[in-house]
């Protein structure tokens, strides 16, 4: 799931699971914001990610590149060929970080073959979504959202029951969407390799993307995880639109479920 439009991102990408944890926070950093590259010096870039000066020239050499400029040049093509790319030290706002979040979200999805996974979202004959303390809103708004379109859509954790006991109810037909997005639980590593014989989709954010070889399906929200509490636009906006995908190729399907439910709505009163 590369960028193709970023050779940064691409190389980040590749390397990512062998990664130490310094280099892992230049790598979030320069994926999320590689127009540092052209405006910031190698020790300003050390700086803004905690880390030496020589730690930075290293990681840069490890994705490939002979130093600094090379990377700077190659960016610099990018650019040229249509890429924007800011070429001023001009701080974005964070409405302007969510819309270049979203903005590698999208150029995600469009290079992406999404026909697999949304086959498998829409005809599994049921799906697990499993999704551990921030991600528990996130994957219970995505099978409430599922759940407009089809039937046999289950949540975990399950109220008081451990990673354990929720693993034990996934058979080998289950589909499985895994939301990770960081801060994730300290069996997360453990849990993923415990589904190896189910098929899983993995939403993350970057710090997920050594999961990469482990899961078929991946799709990475690049988050600004800079900031002391988290924004979920990013990954509430995958969800939405895998919804409305799935719900488009259920066609009459999820349109007579849906009626359904809206019927109930009115019998119980339950909505205004």
């Amino acid at each position: 799931m590369q960028n193709n439009n970023n050779p940064l991102s691409a190389r980040i990408t590749q390397h990512y699971s062998k990664l130490t944890e310094g280099n892992r926070r230049l790598a979030d950093y320069l994926q999320l914001n590689p127009d540092k590259v052209l405006i910031l010096s190698t020790n300003e870039i050390a700086e803004a990610c905690s880390v030496s000066k020589t730690s930075v020239s290293r990681f840069i050499r490890k994705l490939g590149y002979d130093d600094h400029l090379a990377l700077r040049n190659e960016l610099i093509a990018a650019r040229d060929q249509g890429r924007p790319m800011l070429i001023s030290p001009a701080e974005a706002s964070e409405f302007q970080s969510e819309l270049s979040s979203l903005e590698q979200l999208w150029s995600q999805l469009s290079e992406t073959d999404l026909e697999p996974l949304l086959e498998k979202i829409a005809h599994a004959k049921r799906i697990k979504i499993i999704g551990y303390r921030n991600s528990y809103p996130l994957a219970m708004h995505f099978r409430q959202q599922l759940m407009q379109c089809r039937g046999r859509v289950d949540l975990l954790p399950l109220p008081g029951q451990s990673i354990g006991e929720d693993l034990a109810s996934i058979d080998e037909e289950d589909f499985v969407i895994v939301i990770g997005i960081r801060r994730r639980v300290s069996q997360f590593s453990k849990m993923i390799d415990k589904l190896k014989n189910n098929e899983c989709f993995l939403i993350t954010d970057q710090s997920g993307q050594k999961y990469l070889d482990k899961v078929k399906h991946v799709l990475v929200c690049h988050m600004n995880n800079s900031r002391p509490l988290d924004s979920y636009a990013v990954p509430m906006s995958l969800i939405g639109y895998l919804v409305n995908q799935v719900y488009l190729k259920l066609g009459k399907e999820a349109s007579s479920l849906s009626d359904d439910i809206i019927a109930n709505y009115a019998a119980l009163n339950e909505i205004e």
